[in-house]
C-alpha cells in the first residue's frame, strides 16, 4: 500500500485512513457471521480509493487500475500493460467499485475517522513551546511559529511539522495506523502523543518534566494514561 501511495503521490493522511480502513474491515470480518469475500488486494486498492476521497485527495479509478495491475504481476515474464479499453480493464473496474461498496458498508459509511496526524501539530507545537519558556529546554531558541508570514519567507522558516522531528512523528504515526491494534482500539490522539513522546526520546530529546504531566499539559488532559502507557509500549515493540 505504501508503494501504491508513492506512486499516486498521495499524502500521507490518505495513507494512513486506507490503513485504519483495512483495520476496520479485518476486525469486522472477525466478529461478522457473514463475512465479505474481498481478497488482500482487492481490499487494499478499494481503501486507497476510498481514503483518496475522504480526504481531498481523490484519484481516477484508471490511475489506482494501471499500476495496480503492473505491480501485481511484475514477477511474470509474460504480462503485459493493462490495455483501456478492454474487456480486462472494465471487469477490474467492476470489481473495485463493488468492493468500494462492500468496504462502505462495513465502515457504515463514516468515512472521516480521526488520525493522529491531525493532533501531531498541536502536541509538537506545546511540547516545544513548554522547552522554550523562560529560555529551558532548548535554551530559549526563538519561537519561530510566531513570525510573520512574510518575516517566514524571507528567512526560509520551516514549519514545524517539515523539521526532521515532525517528519519523524508523521512517519511513526502512519505506522501506528498500520497496526491492527493500534488502528482499532487505541484513540487517534493517545497515538499522536505516543508518536510524539517516543520521537523525542529516540533523538535524545528532553520533554522537561515528568511524563504523565507532560501528557495533561499537551493534551489538554483528554488522554488517558493507560491508553498512552499502552500505546508507547505497543509502538516500541
Amino acid at each position: 500500500m505504501g508503494l501504491m501511495a508513492d506512486i499516486l503521490r498521495l499524502p500521507d493522511e490518505t495513507l494512513a485512513m486506507a490503513f485504519i480502513y483495512v483495520n476496520r474491515f479485518t476486525k469486522y470480518t472477525r466478529s461478522a457471521e457473514a463475512v465479505p469475500a474481498l481478497d488482500s488486494h482487492t481490499l487494499a486498492l478499494s481503501s486507497i480509493s476510498l481514503a483518496s476521497k475522504s480526504t481531498g485527495s481523490p484519484r481516477r479509478l484508471r490511475s489506482l487500475l494501471v499500476p495496480a495491475h503492473r505491480l501485481l504481476h511484475s514477477a511474470s515474464p509474460n504480462s503485459t500493460p493493462l490495455a483501456i479499453p478492454s474487456t480486462l480493464y472494465d471487469t477490474l473496474r467492476h470489481t473495485l467499485v463493488r468492493a468500494e461498496l462492500i468496504l462502505l458498508r462495513v465502515l457504515k459509511f463514516e468515512l472521516r475517522i480521526p488520525l493522529p496526524l491531525e493532533f501531531l501539530p498541536r502536541y509538537l507545537d506545546r511540547t516545544i513551546g513548554e522547552l522554550n519558556v523562560e529560555g529551558g529546554g532548548w535554551g530559549g531558541t526563538e519561537c519561530y511559529e510566531e513570525f510573520e508570514k512574510d518575516r517566514r519567507e524571507e528567512f526560509q522558516v520551516m514549519s514545524l511539522m517539515e523539521t526532521g522531528v515532525g517528519m519523524a512523528c508523521r512517519i511513526k504515526a502512519v505506522e501506528a495506523c498500520k497496526d491492527y491494534q493500534l488502528a482499532n482500539f487505541f484513540p487517534a490522539r493517545a497515538l499522536a502523543a505516543a508518536c510524539v513522546y517516543i520521537t523525542f526520546q529516540n533523538r535524545g530529546l528532553d520533554i522537561g518534566k515528568d511524563r504523565k504531566a507532560w501528557l495533561g499539559d499537551i493534551t489538554g488532559r483528554k488522554v488517558d494514561v493507560e491508553d498512552f502507557e499502552e500505546a508507547v509500549t505497543i509502538i516500541r515493540s
